[in-house]
């Protein structure tokens, strides 16, 4: 595995609606989403940065890390998770970035190292899960990592009017991670669940007390 430094970059900057409050601050087990996906990657960190279009929310947060830590803004507004990462890479100190969304609280630590030992040679490592309806492989690029190099290809996009996280991923050299792969670090792929409405909120708390599948 490299043993290059990484950035890690966490998206919390959605305005949850249609969970109806803040979620990367809901608890789960006693603790928030976003301190959750900190813990399972610390290890691997040696800096974090954190997209919100509160950053005063995290103020306190950012001063209690124990590596470097700062709030990032968009430099494309209204621009989506596109825009953040776009961010996070810009004021990243290290060469390769980890992006994850704040509202993923099974981070798998030797899936993230799994990942990063990947990305030698390439511009991005980028999982693809099935899904759970049809069963078609989609992207996770709020689960991946990507290089300094990428930020003309985001900015290209983004200039465009483009907001699909993937939008820039036929401009770079992408090493794809299919789930059979995935799958030997992380056999269910709960990494991937999010939250986005109180439905998957119960699902997930009847997944993390053991209830759910």
């Amino acid at each position: 595995m490299t043993t290059e430094k990484l950035s890690v970059l966490i998206l919390a900057g959605g305005r949850s609606r249609r969970m109806g409050q803040d979620k990367v601050w809901m608890a789960l087990e006693g603790v928030p989403l976003i301190e959750r996906v900190v813990r399972c990657v610390l290890p691997l960190a040696s800096e974090f940065l954190f997209s919100t279009n509160a950053p005063e929310r995290f103020e306190t947060f950012v001063r209690s890390m124990p590596v470097p830590s700062r709030v990032v803004t968009d430099h494309f507004a209204r621009a989506g998770p596109l825009a953040g990462t776009h961010a996070g890479l810009s004021a990243a100190r290290h060469d390769l970035l980890l992006a994850l969304a704040a509202d993923m609280p099974f981070v798998n630590e030797a899936l993230v190292r799994h990942l990063v030992g990947l990305a030698e040679g390439f511009d991005a490592v980028v999982p693809q899960t099935p899904h759970p309806d049809s069963g078609e492989l989609s992207w996770e690029p709020l689960h991946a990592l990507y290089r300094r190099g990428c930020l003309r290809a985001f900015e290209a996009r983004l200039a465009a009017g483009q907001r699909q996280a993937f939008s820039f991923y036929e401009d770079v050299c992408v090493r794809i991670v299919l789930p059979a792969e995935l799958q030997a670090s992380d056999p269910t792929m709960k990494s991937f669940l999010n939250v986005n409405t109180p439905v998957e909120w119960a699902e997930i708390q009847r997944i993390a007390d053991g209830s759910g599948p």
